[in-house]
């Protein structure tokens, strides 16, 4: 992969790295939510809690991991804007590709999907002409 390619792929991995990245934090939330409730009505209950304990202290978690997600959804947000900012097939095409990862041969095989190979190699030539700009208007501000 070129420089050229690079750029225009940084988008892409930008955002499927915030999206792993939100995986990831909602299972740590959920995990902590768990955590608590082990100690409030579950197993862990019937212990004592001081100050010292582990479980007086499970709840400080959850607002520095909340505020990330918040912060990572907010970013995939903007990202799938970009994404949106395209209509139509354009539209169709880029979140199959990009974000869903779908073959440009995998697309022209979909039945949703109204337009064979030729029209998908060509369109996909035009949007990464398109993104090559974006990128580069990216980088120039």
């Amino acid at each position: 992969m070129g420089r050229k390619d690079k750029s225009r792929y940084e988008w892409l991995q930008e955002y499927l790295d915030l999206e792993e990245r939100c995986r990831y934090l909602r299972w740590q939330i959920r995990k902590v939510k768990r955590e608590e409730q082990r100690w409030e009505e579950g197993d862990l209950s019937h212990l004592r809690i001081n100050g010292k304990s582990r479980g007086a202290h499970v709840l400080d978690q959850l607002p520095p991991l909340q505020a990330e997600l918040d912060d990572h959804e907010s970013e995939r947000k903007e990202l799938l804007e970009l994404v949106d900012s395209f209509h139509g097939y354009e539209h169709d095409f880029l979140k199959m590709h990009y974000i869903e990862g779908m073959t440009l041969e995998d697309i022209a095989d979909d039945p949703s999907f109204p337009y064979g190979i030729d029209w998908i190699y060509k369109k996909s030539a035009e949007l990464h002409r398109r993104l090559d700009f974006l990128d580069q208007w990216e980088s120039n501000k």
